[in-house]
């Protein structure tokens, strides 16, 4: 039986409290674990998390095989192949929780930021992802907040919200308990992670 958001979200709690207290987990990561998950995966939550290279979802939650079905891309920018991703995390290995999670001083933020004025992004492929960006950010701020923390909030809610207006296969399991999607914001100088 898969396992209820809450506990999902929980579980992700309390790991991001064990990778700040440096107090990880040594299990799930050996040769046994490999052969178990060979055949099926059950991960406990589908994270959407930034590309940036600081905030790996399965260290940052202190998480092992299998436990978590990562999607990432630069902003959590969506996309048709990411929104499906996550489609496929739903509909098939059944996990009920989706984490969107941003983090502070986010250079894709900034990139869209630095952009909304009409100016590229410096190709065609970041003008499309920022474009993405620009709505959950546009007249917000007349100032880029403190570590772009508020634009990163408006982003990661706004693609919360997103995921059930673009994906009917997500919205269907949103309206009927199926499944629950919550943001997150990933501290660069603490290791925290906030959810709303």
């Amino acid at each position: 039986m898969p396992m209820r958001a809450v506990e999902a979200l929980a579980l992700l709690k309390r790991g991001n409290n064990r990778f700040m207290s440096g107090l990880v987990r040594q299990d799930g990561q050996t040769r046994a674990d490999i052969l178990r998950l060979f055949e099926w995966q059950s991960p406990e939550a589908i994270v959407l998390s930034c590309s940036d290279s600081r905030v790996p979802p399965e260290i940052v939650f202190d998480q092992k095989l299998g436990e978590l079905f990562s999607v990432r891309s630069a902003g959590t920018a969506l996309s048709p192949s990411l929104i499906a991703s996550i489609e496929y995390a739903v509909e098939t290995l059944e996990s009920r929780l989706i984490v969107v999670l941003g983090h502070t001083n986010c250079g894709a933020v900034q990139c869209a930021v630095n952009t909304l004025c009409g100016k590229s992004a410096g190709s065609k492929n970041l003008n499309l992802l920022v474009a993405d960006i620009h709505p959950r950010i546009r007249g917000k701020l007349k100032q880029p907040s403190k570590d772009l923390e508020i634009e990163v909030w408006l982003n990661a809610r706004g693609v919360a919200k997103d995921l059930i207006s673009r994906s009917d296969l997500i919205a269907r399991a949103v309206s009927i308990g199926q499944i629950e999607i919550v943001a997150g914001l990933y501290s660069l100088t603490t290791g925290a992670v906030v959810f709303d």
